[in-house]
């Protein structure tokens, strides 16, 4: 069995924070449809997790920590953080809002989707390691 806090664990881990982040700038955008001027925001990490992952493949550098850099410029999975970007109607409306209410309702509930999702994996993955420790204790 892995460690505890092995890759898998850790990516679980940061998409389901940025899940949390993202929803909160989706509400945001929501509670604001009606703010003049307002501009749409959104949250993208999903490159920078994909990237993060490769941090964990072997460098032409060898470390002796993990703190080390090992020649490659790739942020580790641990310190990756999402990107705030700028969403919405890019025509907006006459007041210069560009917070479209469907476009975000729909963007909200793939991203509660996706929580639930992932909450379901770390579950799982939570679950596995009861049954190990209870087949350990029975030994």
């Amino acid at each position: 069995m892995e460690g505890l806090y092995d890759t898998r664990f850790t990516l679980l881990q940061k998409a389901l924070d940025f899940r949390v982040a993202r929803h909160n700038v989706l509400a945001s955008n929501i509670a604001n449809v009606e703010t003049p001027g307002y501009k749409a925001r959104d949250l993208v990490f999903e490159k920078a997790l994909g990237q993060a992952l490769k941090a964990h493949q072997p460098g032409p550098l060898t470390v002796t920590h993990a703190k080390h850099m090992d020649g490659r410029n790739i942020t580790p999975l641990e310190l990756v953080q999402p990107k705030s970007i700028r969403s919405g109607s890019p025509v907006g409306s006459l007041d210069g809002n560009t917070v479209d209410m469907e476009r975000e309702m729909a963007k909200l509930a793939e991203n509660q989707i996706v929580y639930q999702v992932i909450t379901r994996l770390l579950n799982q993955k939570f679950q596995m390691m009861r049954e190990v420790i209870r087949e350990g204790e029975g030994q």
